[in-house]
């Protein structure tokens, strides 16, 4: 099922990545793979990953789960069958953007950029609200939040989210403006590089500072559009 899945998702590896990567390091469920689309659970989030060719098909997979709290649609004819099935309320429509490149970014010495501990989550919740309180939990235990210092004061935070996409990216406002976005942004891409995974994360449509970060810093943004539901 494994390669089954791969085959279908690569044919569109910009938009799948999300499901590729998940795949490739076997922290998923594979519900079903075939040649007209693929449904998995990622295991450390809990989110269910559908794509389909067609709505039937599409349907017919999501009539299968008996309830789901989050899910990323790949295909748009499939947001509004998913928020009425679970009763959902919330979407975030997204481009994925990808590190094609195995060349690692080169980081400005400016900041000392080491992990967040778990007696952090103060500051963390203090400017990122996107996440809810038990996630930021999970990934400060996990290690996957990383912090830049300047002169001992900390700037700003990145880190990986549950299922292995990077993000959580924010510059406090009084820091904003002087390039640490870049940095901090880089040392996650040579993060992930050391560990052979190729580094991706999705970018709300409206987020046009989102985008030209990413293509300055090399990644690939795709046409299409994935959507988060929850």
């Amino acid at each position: 099922m494994k390669d089954r899945a791969i085959k279908y998702l690569i044919k569109n590896p910009l938009l799948h990545m999300g499901m590729i990567e998940p795949i490739r390091w076997d922290t998923v469920d594979i519900l079903y793979a075939q040649a007209d689309g693929v449904l998995i659970k990622e295991q450390k989030s809990n989110a269910y990953m559908l794509s389909v060719d067609n709505f039937e098909k599409g349907r017919k997979l999501i009539n299968s789960l008996l309830k789901c709290n989050l899910i990323v649609a790949h295909q748009k004819f499939m947001v509004d069958y998913i928020l009425n099935k679970f009763g959902l309320t919330e979407k975030l429509e997204c481009f994925q953007a990808v590190y094609m490149n195995k060349f690692k970014l080169d980081v400005k010495e400016e900041l000392e950029i080491r992990q967040l501990e778990e007696n952090q989550i103060e500051v963390i919740l203090e400017h990122y609200d996107k996440l809810s309180n038990n996630e930021i939990k999970k990934l400060l235990k996990n290690r996957n939040l990383f912090g830049g210092y300047n002169d001992s004061n900390l700037i700003g935070f990145v880190g990986n989210h549950l299922e292995g996409s990077m993000g959580i990216l924010e510059v406090f406002p009084q820091y904003r403006r002087l390039g640490y976005g870049v940095i901090l942004e880089s040392y996650m891409v040579n993060q992930m590089l050391e560990k052979g995974r190729i580094p991706f994360g999705q970018i709300e449509i409206n987020n046009g500072k989102s985008v030209a970060l990413q293509s300055k810093l090399g990644f690939s943004v795709s046409k299409d559009r994935l959507y988060w539901i929850f």
